[in-house]
């Protein structure tokens, strides 16, 4: 079998195979979705919280991981901004092709017919475009508002939009920085203020994910201004994971490599890019498993092995006090890292035979 061969075999098994966390219940494989819903979780939402000026759910005991909240695709409704073009298109596609209905959020108008254009005629009935600067938290009110109107409840949303300000952190100037952090952080904090009161009224199983990069775990060179607003996305998504803990809400932060709509048609790397849609399968893959970390690029795990090492090393190894300790014990550990190595060993079982 050949390294191409054994590339393809390997992602099919990825895309074929998974299963949820809950148990022993089985996730149908995505294309099986296109065709008919999957199985509800068994036992429905839990009860939804009011809404305040702090969203904290019931914490969850020692070591136990949220179940999947948002099992069943079909029919459920996601918005998922800058859909028009790239990822957030490709994840729009993957979506539609599950059953569910789409709003695509954008900005230039001419990229909206060109993005129609690749879902199918029965997907369009259930495709919508929205023009919203992610910047306008007006504007969500209206967005949110509109979707109710059209779809109903919304059950998904997907912090896709971003700008790449590919400036060194030492040399953008004042403008730069606010214009990427406006968009790239502060535009996820917008959709996340304005749609967890919603999820939480409605009560229904719901998802937020957040596009990252993989620039939010490893810094590069000349995207110092990109990098520091996708560390803080990271942040972000952690820190949501342990406050909606308790509520019919999930939260994954989605970090993706290379994608072939990054790179111009007569890119000879190109061709060795993951597909959107692909990219968008493993983003619902995630959401359906409630995955924390949705990371779709292998080939970037020895720089990231390499960054927590030094992180590691770099602690003092000497006696502390205890009451110390105590004292700081609410941040020694967070919840939600040791449940989610289990539930990625026994994930990775079902597509890797280990």
């Amino acid at each position: 079998m050949s390294g191409n061969d054994e590339f393809g075999a390997a992602r099919r098994r990825f895309l074929e195979g998974s299963m949820l966390a809950a148990g022993a219940m089985a996730l149908a494989p995505l294309a099986a979705q296109r065709a008919q819903a999957a199985a509800p979780a068994a036992g429905g939402a839990p009860a939804a919280r009011p809404g305040g000026d702090r969203i904290l759910g019931t914490p969850l005991p020692a070591g136990q991981r949220q179940q999947p909240r948002l099992t069943d695709l079909k029919g459920k409704t996601v918005y998922i901004t800058g859909g028009n073009t790239g990822i957030g298109l490709g994840i729009g596609r993957a979506a539609a092709a599950a059953g569910m209905n789409v709003v695509m959020g954008y900005i230039q108008e001419d990229q909206v017919e060109p993005a129609m254009a690749l879902y199918t005629p029965e997907q369009r009935r259930r495709v919508i475009a929205i023009r919203h600067d992610v910047t306008d938290r007006e504007g969500w009110k209206s967005t949110l508002a509109e979707i109710n109107r059209r779809f109903g409840n919304l059950h998904l949303l997907v912090n896709n939009a971003g700008i790449k300000t590919l400036r060194q952190a030492s040399q953008v100037d004042a403008a730069g920085w606010d214009a990427a952090v406006a968009v790239n952080f502060t535009g996820i904090y917008n959709g996340c203020a304005a749609v967890i009161p919603h999820m939480l009224e409605h009560g229904e199983g719901s998802h937020i994910v957040t596009t990252a990069s993989m620039g939010g775990i490893l810094p590069g060179a000349n995207a110092g201004v990109y990098t520091a607003t996708k560390f803080a996305a990271f942040g972000l998504m952690e820190a949501l994971r342990i406050e909606l803990a308790g509520t019919n809400i999930g939260t994954s932060v989605y970090s993706p490599g290379g994608v072939s709509t990054d790179h111009a048609p007569d890119d000879p790397d190109r061709v060795l890019m993951m597909d959107p849609v692909e990219a968008g399968e493993r983003v619902l893959n995630g959401v359906v498993n409630n995955d924390l970390f949705i990371f779709t690029h292998p080939e970037f795990k020895p720089g990231m092995q390499e960054r927590f090492d030094a992180i590691l090393a770099s602690v003092p190894d000497e006696p502390f006090p205890e009451g110390r300790a105590r004292a700081e014990a609410r941040v020694l550990t967070a919840p939600p890292y040791k449940p989610e190595i289990e539930h990625r060993r026994r994930k990775r079982a079902t597509y890797r035979g280990v």
